[in-house]
C-alpha cells in the first residue's frame, strides 16, 4: 500500500467536511494543508462538553490513549470491553474525524493471561485472534493502527517481550500479516520512541529492522516517531529530515505519533520559548517533508498529562494549560499552519 496515496482520498473528504469543526481552531488549516493533525484522548473526553469542543475543533484524527490497549479492551480472556472504543469510534464518525488504533503489541499494559503465554502455538492463536477481532469489528471505520509499539530496546536490540519469548523473532511478521488480512485497506504502522534521528544507535537499529521487514515482504505501510521531547533540547532538524527520507526511500510513510514537549517545573519565559520553538520546528518539518502525513499529540491539556508521573520535575508539555486555555505553543502551531 502506498501510504501517501492512500491519504489523498481521505483528505479530499476532510477538506469538504472541515466546516463541521470549529472554524477558529487548528483543524481548518490542517485540513486545508492535507495534514493529519491528531490527538490522543481518554475515554471520558468524548463525553465532556469542553473536551468535545476542543477535540473536534482542533484535530482531524483521534487516538485512544489507553482504551484499545490489551488490559483495558480485554482484561480477561473471555470478556471484551467494547463500550468505550465504540463510543470513541462513533464520536470520530459524528465529527468527520479520522480514527487511529493503538496498539496490539506492547510490552506493557498486558493482562496476566497474556503475560503467562508460554507456547508458540498458543501465543500465535491469541495474538491473531486479538488483531482479527478488533480490526474486523472496526473495518472501514478505523483508518490506521499502531500494530506494534516500542519493539526495539534502547541499545538497538529486539526488546525482550512475552511475544518474542513465546513466538520468536517472527512475531511481527505474524502480527502485520494478520492485520492486513483482517482489513486490507487499513494503514499498518510500527511505532517507537527515540527513533527519530539518523545516526543514533536506536534509530539506526530501528531503520535496519524495518528495512528487513520490508525486504521480506511484511505488510508494513508506515513508521511512527513518538517524539516525546524535552524543550531545552533543540530539534536536530538535519538528522530528523534525513531519517524521514530514508524511510521514504523504502516506500514507507512517516507519522509523528505521540508529540509532547516537556519543560522543567517551574515554567519560565525562557522555557516556554524553548517549548514553542520545538513545537514549531516539528510542524515545519512535517509540513515540508512530503513523506510525513501525521502530526499527532499525546494529549492536549496539562490537566490530564502523563508527563509528571514519568518524568520527575517536568510537566507543562501540551498546548492547553490545566484550565483548558490555549498556550503560546498553540498559537505557534496555528500561525505555522496558516502560512
Amino acid at each position: 500500500m502506498n501510504y501517501a496515496r492512500s491519504l489523498i482520498g481521505i483528505f479530499a473528504c476532510s477538506i469538504v467536511l472541515a466546516g463541521c469543526g470549529n472554524g477558529s481552531g487548528l483543524r481548518k488549516e490542517a485540513d486545508r494543508k492535507g495534514l493529519v493533525l491528531g490527538v490522543a484522548v481518554q475515554a471520558g473526553d468524548v463525553f465532556d462538553p469542553k473536551s468535545i469542543s476542543l477535540v473536534k475543533g482542533d484535530f482531524n484524527l483521534m487516538v485512544p490513549e489507553n482504551t484499545m490497549k490489551w488490559s483495558v479492551l480485554r482484561p480477561i480472556k473471555d470478556f471484551w470491553n467494547w463500550s468505550d472504543m465504540d463510543s470513541m469510534v462513533a464520536f470520530a464518525e459524528r465529527h468527520n474525524m479520522r480514527m487511529k488504533g493503538h496498539a496490539f503489541v506492547w510490552h506493557q499494559q498486558n493482562p496476566p493471561y497474556v503475560n503467562a503465554l508460554k507456547t508458540r502455538d498458543a501465543a500465535i492463536a491469541l495474538l491473531t485472534e486479538q488483531i482479527t477481532e478488533v480490526m474486523t469489528r472496526y473495518k472501514g471505520r478505523i483508518a490506521e493502527y499502531d500494530i506494534a509499539n516500542e519493539v526495539i530496546a534502547d541499545d538497538g536490540t529486539l526488546r525482550e517481550t512475552v511475544w518474542l519469548k513465546a513466538i520468536g523473532p517472527d512475531y511481527l511478521d505474524i502480527a502485520f500479516s494478520a492485520a492486513r488480512a483482517a482489513d486490507p485497506a487499513a494503514i499498518l504502522v510500527l511505532n517507537d520512541y527515540s527513533n527519530e534521528y539518523e545516526g543514533e544507535v536506536k534509530a539506526d537499529a530501528f531503520y535496519e529492522f524495518v528495512r528487513d521487514l520490508k525486504e521480506r515482504g511484511v505488510p508494513i505501510d508506515a513508521v511512527g516517531f513518538q517524539l516525546h521531547l524535552e524543550a531545552k533540547r533543540p530539534v536536530d532538524v538535519k538528522a530528523l529530515r534525513s531519517n524521514i527520507r530514508r524511510f521514504g526511500d523504502l516506500g514507507l510513510g512517516v507519522s509523528f505519533t505521540e508529540i509532547d514537549v516537556r519543560v522543567q517545573i517551574p515554567s519560565t519565559e525562557e522555557r516556554v520559548r524553548e517549548q514553542d520553538e520545538v513545537y514549531g520546528t516539528l510542524l515545519d518539518v512535517a509540513l515540508t517533508e512530503p513523506n510525513v502525513r501525521g502530526f499527532i499529540m499525546w494529549g492536549y491539556t496539562d490537566l490530564r498529562s502523563w508527563i509528571p508521573q514519568f518524568f520527575s520535575g517536568y510537566g507543562y508539555g501540551h498546548i492547553y494549560d490545566r484550565q483548558m486555555n490555549r498556550k503560546s505553543s498553540y498559537f505557534v502551531l496555528k500561525e505555522r499552519l496558516a502560512r
